[in-house]
This record gives structure tokens, sequence and C-alpha cells, in this order.
């Protein structure tokens, strides 16, 4: 966290925003649900195929058993083919082997000329499941199981081989399908998050935006039409409000009860100083009183500038005040030239704010160019975007870099033997400053003689 140095308010080197986070919290926890969802139905889609082809490999089982056994007889009868086609089609995937322990096998067409492999050491009287390789080295899901023919002491063992490849085909295809699915399902549940997360905070920015209303004198209070969520933040805002109101009217009364309560006494030592010009004080009283009642009326100023806070949507005029001025200077300076210049139309260059205040400051300015300047002061006026720019140039000796900061302090003067109190430049940057502008010294880079100096002083507009 860093100070402001204007105006000494906290700020954060880094925001973080409300918006990304919910939005980021939203698509995470909508990916993760996405995610493990689709895997567990991924999970459950292929369990359900390998159960369904577990069970159609018994079903072919029971079937090899039963078009192979005849009840009238005690051997086996192969007259009769099983169902599916596929295991006359040589190594098409789909096998079928009964193998007589001890004697060769009899096997489907499918196999050709090749066997399944059998292993006797261990008697299979329940059915078993299991994988193998193929003659094609497919993947084969395997069911076997031993039968003994009564009245016969051989163990025949019935073995159907069927390859895997439609299990894989099958959840391959609905994984295909369930990426697509949950993909659009992602962005509509994304989508509507940002949509949500959107008409939520929109209250917020007209909560900013009225602030800003208030701030600029548009408005006095916000509105009492947010949501219930909201409505409690504007009302404690509004109670801020009409506290900080209150203040400030308070402390320009105290400003103004304090500035007219000191004007009485130094009227009297004042016309006390001019009564007794033969005593030696009498000059310094004199000249001191002066003093300090220009320090009365600038704070008497600074308490006006103060309570127009609460309505700075007065617009003004600058043009009818700058020539004015202008016109006042050049009587007083008759040995000097005041020009005023107009860069943008003159209907358009509105000073948002008090026209007293507009005087006080670029008066000052102006003021301050005639008393230093040689021979010419010129007066620039100018409309960028929704700022008033007003340059002030003289052709005086300028002020060096380093004491431009100094000469905008309260009462600081950097040549006593012209006349003034120092209060100028400092009144003009604290009443600049109550408008959100600014003033700035710069070198007078046109005048070719001398340095001279510049001041632009940067208000708004409307």
């Amino acid at each position: 966290m860093s100070l402001n140095k204007d105006k000494n308010i906290p700020t954060t080197t880094k925001r973080r925003s409300l918006w990304v986070r919910l939005v980021t919290i939203s698509a995470v926890w909508t990916v993760l649900a996405l995610v493990i969802g689709g895997y567990l139905l991924s999970l459950v889609f292929r369990d359900t195929l390998e159960q369904n082809f577990d069970n159609r490999l018994s079903g072919l089982l029971d079937n090899l058993i039963g078009i192979s056994l005849d009840d009238e007889t005690t051997e086996l009868n192969f007259s009769r083919t099983m169902v599916d086609p596929r295991f006359e089609q040589p190594y098409s995937g789909w096998y079928w082997q009964i193998a007589p322990e001890g004697f060769n096998p009899v096997r489907s067409r499918s196999l050709w000329d090749v066997n399944l492999e059998v292993d006797f050491s261990e008697d299979i009287t329940q059915t078993r499941l299991r994988d193998a390789i193929g003659p094609e080295q497919q993947m084969l899901r395997v069911i076997e199981r031993d039968i003994t023919i009564p009245d016969s002491e051989v163990v025949y063992r019935f073995i159907v081989a069927v390859d895997t490849i439609e299990i894989n085909e099958q959840a391959s295809r609905f994984d295909n399908i369930l990426l697509i699915g949950l993909s659009a399902l992602g962005i509509g549940l994304l989508s509507a998050s940002l949509l949500q997360v959107f008409l939520g905070l929109k209250p917020l920015g007209h909560i900013k935006e009225t602030l800003s209303q208030v701030r600029s004198g548009d408005k006095e209070y916000l509105p009492t039409d947010f949501p219930s969520e909201i409505q409690p933040l504007a009302d404690e805002l509004n109670a801020l409000i009409d506290h900080n109101n209150e203040i400030i009217a308070r402390s320009r009364t105290q400003v103004g009860n304090l500035a007219h309560a000191l004007k009485t006494p130094l009227a009297v030592l004042k016309n006390e100083a001019r009564m007794n010009e033969d005593n030696k004080m009498s000059d310094t009283v004199k000249k001191q009183t002066d003093t300090m009642h220009k320090h009365v009326d600038h704070y008497l100023k600074r308490a006006r500038a103060a309570a127009n806070l609460k309505t700075l949507s007065g617009h003004s005029q600058i043009m009818p005040s700058i020539e004015n001025i202008a016109r006042a200077l050049n009587k007083i300076h008759q040995d000097k030239t005041i020009e005023v210049r107009k860069i943008s139309p003159e209907v358009s260059m509105i000073f948002k704010g008090d026209a007293n205040d507009f005087e006080d400051m670029v008066g000052n300015l102006m003021e301050n160019a005639a008393k230093w300047a040689s021979k010419k002061v010129v007066v620039e006026c100018e409309k960028i975007n929704n700022n008033l720019q007003i340059k002030i140039f003289d052709d005086g000796p300028g002020i060096d870099k380093k004491e431009r900061e100094a000469v905008f302090m309260r009462g600081e003067r950097l040549d006593e033997q012209k006349p003034g109190t120092g209060l100028g430049l400092s009144i003009v940057k604290d009443l600049s400053a109550l408008y959100d502008g600014s003033i700035r010294l710069d070198d007078n880079s046109r005048d070719a003689t001398n340095k001279g100096l510049l001041a632009k002083l940067i208000l708004p507009s409307v």
C-alpha cells in the first residue's frame, strides 16, 4: 500500500478485481465438476458395456454348449452352427473351441489353423472370464467352462472368445460425444456465469457513476432504487455525504467567524497606525496589519471554495473573465501588453465551477505574469476533451526549475523587492486541486531573448 501525496489517500499498488475473482472461481469449479463428472460417466458407460459384453459371451457359450451336446447321445454333435455368421469367417475375431482333455480340440472355422491356448491344470467348474491375445494379435475377451458328458470321463473345455474392439469403439464414440456435449455445457455455464457476474455487479458500477455525479455536483445523493443487498451501502454513503456536508458547513462557519472576528482588531490597529504616523512603529504595524488582512481574505476565500465543493456543477464562461482581467492589467501596467488568444471557440470554453474561483486562479496567474514580464504577456485558452487549458506566457526572467515547487508554498516569495504576500500561487494551487485540476510552471520556449515562464492551468469543463 502506498500514500497519495496530494490527498493523503491510501492506495493499493495492485488492485484485485472482484469481477475476475468471481469468474475465475466459477470457471475453476465448472471445469473441475465437468471433468470429474465426464470421467465418472465414461467409467460407468464402459463398465456397462463390458457387463453387457460379458452377458453376450455367456449367452454365446450357452448356445455353443446347447448345439454341441445332444440329450439323446453321449457324443458331441456338430451338425448345427452358431447363430452369428462371424464364427465362420477366418480370423474375424469371433471364435469358439471345444478342447477334450488329452485330445485335439474342435474349433470354429474362424480360427482356421490356430488353436486357443488351454490349461487343464485348473478345473473350471464355473464360468470364467479372462483376457487373451488372438490369432491376429487382437485383444480377446474369453469365456470358458469345463463340461463332463455322462458315462464319460473326458473333460471338455468349451471356449468362446470375441474381439474387444467393439467395446473400445463404442466407448471411444461415447467419449467423443461426451466431450463435445460437456464442452458445450461448459461454455454455456461459463457464459451464464459471466452474465450473472456482469448483472450482479452492475449495481456497483451504478453506485460508482452516481458517486461521480455527486462529487461533480450533478446530484446531491445516491438514489434509493438499488437492490436490497446494495441499498444499505447506498444509504450509508448518503449518510456520509450528509455528515461531510455538515462538517464543511461547520468548518466554513468557524473559519468565517474567526476571519471576521480578526477584521475588527486589525482595522483598529491599522487606524491607530495611521493616526500615529510620527511613531517609528507605525510603518511596521501598518505593513503587518496589511499582511494579516490579506491572510484573512485568503482564508475567507478558502472557506468559500470549500463550501462550493457541494455545488461544483456551476458553469461559467471563461473568456469574459479573462478579458476583464486583461483590460484591468493593461491599465495598471501601461508599459506592457496583455494579449488574449482564443484557440478554441469561445462558446465551448465553459468552466465547470464557480466564476469567482476561476477569476481568483486566473487573476493571480495573470497578475504575477504582468508583474514579472518585461514587455508582453500572452494568455492562450483552449478546450481539450473535457478540460480547459489556460497557458500564460511572460517574457520575464523566469523561475529556476529547482525553485518552482517552492513558490506554491503559502507565504513563499523569491524576491522581497517585489510587492506581494506570497499567497497568490498558493491560492491557485489550492483552488485548482479542489476542482481536480492542476497548475504547472515551465519554461517559456516561445521567447527568444529571455527565458520567460509558462504557467499552465488545467481545469474541468462541461
